[in-house]
């Protein structure tokens, strides 16, 4: 990894226009977010300090700082992560939900193999809220899946899935280390063609920061699902805690007419 790789793009004769609408700060995070989108700058590269920066393209370190932090702000650097400096970061993985798909398929979307680590595999007594949403009476027996799902080698998210029993007799037997999903399709043919989704800010807490590799405190997207089979039976119940820092979520709206 190179120590700076933006000194041969400045050194190129790139300054900031004094004649732009957008004020300079602007137009220096503009041209690193272009070299980030471009590949001319890589996850992990190291970008020059505030005071380099300021030297480099003639302003002043206010205004290297600030194009700095609205670069961190939008997660395309991390600042002070694990070590000094400013570095690139590794690109976010966007969940479409204007169409329903599964970790592993999102992952594939994004060239990425995806795993899973089982954390808990268990039958248990559901919970009210989770018989509510699954049409089930208090207590009624669910599988309890807690796992926690890697991309790319990395974790980004945290499950937690109510399954009901009924429809999926021998499920904790089966291989979960994949695609949840393709086994209650392959298997039971029954997989979830369609779900209901609800997005909460959410801060880490102290075991879910643990097992994401994040700091305590650290913004997390929790996604609350409720997912049918065709027929239009309520099959997981789940609880989908996001890396902030690796997430963002797009949704197309329209006006009703």
């Amino acid at each position: 990894m190179t120590e700076s790789r933006v000194d041969p793009v400045f050194g190129a004769g790139w300054t900031v226009s004094r004649d732009s609408d957008l004020p300079a700060y602007a137009q220096i995070e503009q041209r690193l977010a272009g070299l980030i989108a471009d590949g001319e700058l890589s996850p992990g590269d190291r970008l020059p300090s505030e005071r380099d920066l300021a030297a480099r393209v003639g302003v002043s370190r206010l205004t290297a700082r600030a194009a700095l932090a609205s670069l961190a702000q939008r997660g395309l650097v991390q600042r002070g992560v694990g070590r000094r400096g400013t570095f690139v970061a590794q690109p976010k993985l966007t969940y479409d939900l204007r169409e329903f798909a599964g970790f592993t398929e999102m992952a594939r979307r994004h060239g990425l193999e995806a795993g899973a680590e089982i954390l808990t595999a268990e039958r248990a007594a559901a919970p009210d809220n989770v018989a509510e949403a699954l049409g089930l009476a208090p207590g009624e027996a669910v599988y309890l899946f807690v796992r926690l799902r890697f991309a790319g080698g990395e974790p980004l998210t945290l499950e937690h899935s109510w399954i009901p029993v009924g429809p999926y007799p021998d499920l904790l037997e089966r291989d979960l280390t994949h695609s949840l999903y393709a086994v209650m399709g392959d298997a039971y043919g029954r997989a979830p063609v369609r779900a209901t989704e609800r997005l909460e800010a959410h801060v880490a807490l102290e075991d879910q920061a643990r097992a994401l590799g994040v700091s305590p405190g650290a913004p997390l997207m929790l996604v609350v699902r409720v997912a049918y089979a065709g027929d239009g039976m309520p099959v997981e119940f789940a609880r989908d805690f996001h890396r902030g820092d690796r997430a963002h979520f797009v949704a197309e709206l329209t006006t009703r007419l």
